[in-house]
């Protein structure tokens, strides 16, 4: 695509010959101008939105109030919702599956049963 777009007079047709790539993707990603490759559905909450989820989970964790996972699909439908985002969930909370693949893609949290903490230690 920077060949292409540096203006260096290669055709979409010779940089597909000189690189490799299919004439269809790369006529794809000009028309789209988007470069990196992502499998599946589009995600429901961008990369900083769900930075700020985890943030405000460790945040309430670091203090002594852990948050159920009840709590935070609660959260998350209850986001969408004073946006007004388009969103898969049927009922009042985000569904277990989108939860559990939030984990998988942040492993630094995780889902444990929460103890009580003395108020003094938190």
């Amino acid at each position: 695509m920077r060949a292409i777009n540096r203006g260096e007079g290669i055709s979409v047709r010779e940089a597909s010959k000189q690189f490799g790539i299919p004439r269809r993707t790369l006529r794809n990603h000009i028309s789209s101008g988007l470069t990196e490759k992502r499998l599946g559905r589009k995600p429901l909450l961008s990369d900083e939105e769900e930075q700020l989820l985890v943030d405000r989970i460790a945040r309430f964790a670091n203090i002594g109030l852990p948050l159920t996972a009840k709590m935070i699909m609660c959260y998350v439908f209850e986001y969408f919702e004073k946006n007004n985002r388009q969103h898969p969930f049927t009922s009042n909370l985000a569904d277990e599956k989108w939860f559990r693949l939030f984990l998988n893609r942040h492993p630094q949290l995780r889902h444990r049963k929460a103890q009580a903490m003395n108020p003094a230690r938190a």
